[in-house]
């Protein structure tokens, strides 16, 4: 026993944060040009769910956000729903299905998972320490799941300019499953770069937040021998990163290198210059302080080392800070 035994000890940084299970379910018909996005996210301390579907096509957007009651405990909320979206696991790691009711439109899809389900913590640890511990050295400070899909889907409108119009959409897609304690206001930027081909699934991801001096790197190559982790990824083309500005237009292409464990390379350029539909997923603080921009562009990519042409979505995301911050960002679409 000593004398700090008895004085106040220190907090650890999950006693600030809130604990949340999410789901992301981006996917994109490339000849339809139909972006969507159905996002779950679960906070049982706050006793609430927030649930989101977004989609897009040429001449037509529809846009939810729904906030409902859910149960303390999760382990048996199964399946995950409210009152206009339903998500089912048909098959863990296999088949998943999301059925959406509303006013203007029915929504039904089924994916299918293309290759195995990755696990962010079977990638490597960044050096050094975090004040989180081991769990802060991963890219992800929490536990976060991945997987490349096929989708198959249909719209059914009901309202507006495509009233009486059924869509019969499919493509690729995939699946992000997060849970544990987390901040988004820790974050100060990322790049989640997912892009599909037709024999593989190549995913970067870096991330930097207040509880890690620098940038974290994870991502995975999916093929049909398995996944490989991503050891590296090179964001030196980004152009959007000056500390306090908002991103901004977006509106030129941008060129990431992913090196495996292993040391092979792949250079993937995002098309956002001619991009298929974007979804917003800006997240604001309660007195308004802060938000962190959180931007989906759905597009084309090339794989620099073949050549090949691929599809997919580039998730980037920055911090803002500052007295109104919060009501200089317009309310995303």
């Amino acid at each position: 026993m000593n004398v700090a035994e008895d004085l106040p000890h220190p907090v650890p940084p999950q006693a600030f944060m809130l604990w949340k299970e999410n789901w992301v379910w981006p996917a994109l018909d490339t000849r339809a040009r139909v972006a969507t996005l159905f996002h779950i996210s679960l906070r049982p301390q706050l006793g609430e769910g927030v649930f989101t579907f977004k989609a897009s096509g040429e001449g037509w957007k529809h846009r939810y956000v729904g906030r409902s009651p859910i149960p303390r405990q999760l382990e048996t909320f199964v399946p995950v729903r409210n009152e206009r979206m339903v998500f089912r696991v048909e098959e863990p790691g296999e088949r998943f299905f999301i059925s959406y009711r509303s006013e203007e439109l029915d929504a039904d899809f089924s994916y299918r998972g293309r290759f195995p389900t990755w696990d962010f913590h079977h990638g490597p640890r960044m050096p050094g320490e975090s004040p989180l511990g081991e769990m802060g050295l991963y890219v992800f400070h929490f536990y976060h799941q991945e997987q490349g899909l096929e989708m198959e889907g249909e719209l059914r409108f009901k309202r507006g300019v495509m009233a009486g119009e059924h869509l019969a959409v499919s493509g690729y897609g995939n699946r992000d499953h997060s849970w544990g304690w987390r901040d988004d206001f820790a974050f100060r930027r990322h790049h989640w770069i997912c892009a599909s081909f037709p024999d593989k699934y190549l995913q970067g991801s870096c991330m930097n937040e207040t509880f890690y001096p620098g940038d974290k790197f994870g991502g995975f190559v999916s093929d049909q021998a398995g996944n490989i982790a991503v050891a590296h990824v090179d964001t030196s083309s980004a152009y959007w990163l000056e500390p306090g500005e908002p991103l901004g237009p977006l509106d030129q292409d941008v060129t990431y290198q992913l090196r495996t464990v292993e040391g092979r390379t792949y250079t993937l350029t995002a098309h956002i210059s001619s991009d298929y539909g974007r979804h917003w997923l800006n997240a604001r603080s309660d007195d308004r302080s802060q938000v962190y921009m959180d931007c989906q562009i759905f597009c084309d990519y090339t794989l620099a080392e073949t050549g090949e042409r691929g599809s997919g979505v580039l998730e980037v995301g920055k911090h803002l800070h500052g007295e109104g911050v919060a009501d200089t960002v317009g309310r995303p679409e």
